[in-house]
C-alpha cells in the first residue's frame, strides 16, 4: 500500500511549518520524495499531477487547507480526486474520502469556512498594510481638527476653562468630539508648551 500513497503540503507554508508538515507526513508512511505541493499559480484548479495518480492511490494531507491554496481549489481538488478514485485524508480535520460522502461534508464545510475566514483575515491586513505604505491614515478622523484646535487655543489663551471649550468645540464642523478627546488634547498641547 505504501507505493500508492503521496502526501500533499500548501506551497506556501513557511520553511519551519513545511518541515513540520513533512515529517507528520513521513510519520505516516509518506516517503519524502512522494511528498508534492499545491501550485500557487493555480489557486482554484487542482494539481495538474494529480491526474497522473493511479485509482486507489492514496493523498495524504495534514489540513484541508493544504489540499490547494482556496476554498474553490479545494473543492476542485476534492472533486476531482473523487473521479479519478484517488483517495483523500486529511489528517487534522479526519477527513476521510474513503468515508460516506454525506457524514464527510460537514467536515468538509467546516474546514472550508475556517480557510474562508482565514484567507478574509489575511487579505483585510494586507489591504491595510498597503494603505499605510500609501500613507493613508487609519482608522477614526481626528476629532481635533485644525479649526478645533486654533479656537481651543485662542479660548486657552483668552481664559476659558475646560468644559467651555468643549462645548464650543463639540458644536464646531466635524466628526463627533468626545469630553476626554479634548481633555487628552488639551494636556498634549500644555505639554509642549512647558
Amino acid at each position: 500500500m505504501s507505493e500508492n500513497r503521496y502526501g500533499m503540503i500548501s506551497g506556501e507554508r513557511s520553511a519551519e511549518d513545511r518541515q513540520l508538515a513533512v515529517a507528520r507526513l513521513e510519520a505516516e508512511g509518506v516517503p519524502t520524495e512522494r511528498i508534492l505541493a499545491a501550485d500557487p499559480e493555480e489557486p482554484n484548479a487542482p494539481p495538474v499531477w494529480l491526474y497522473s495518480m493511479s485509482a486507489n492511490s492514496e493523498l495524504i494531507a495534514p489540513s484541508v487547507s493544504d489540499l490547494n491554496l482556496s476554498t474553490q481549489g479545494i473543492a476542485a481538488t476534492v472533486e476531482a480526486a473523487r473521479e479519478l478514485g484517488v483517495h483523500i485524508l486529511c489528517l487534522d480535520e479526519a477527513f476521510d474520502s474513503r468515508n460516506d460522502w454525506q457524514s464527510q461534508i460537514g467536515t468538509l464545510l467546516t474546514a472550508l469556512n475556517r480557510l474562508d475566514r482565514k484567507g478574509f483575515s489575511d487579505r483585510t491586513k494586507i489591504a491595510l498594510q498597503e494603505a499605510k505604505a500609501r500613507g493613508q491614515r487609519l482608522g477614526r478622523k481626528p476629532s481635533m481638527t485644525d479649526l478645533r484646535k486654533a479656537v481651543a487655543i485662542q479660548m486657552i489663551e483668552a481664559g476659558y476653562k475646560g468644559t467651555k471649550i468643549w462645548k464650543t468645540l463639540a458644536v464646531l464642523e466635524g466628526p463627533p468630539i468626545s469630553q476626554s478627546a479634548y481633555y487628552l488634547w488639551q494636556k498634549a498641547w500644555l505639554a509642549e508648551r512647558e
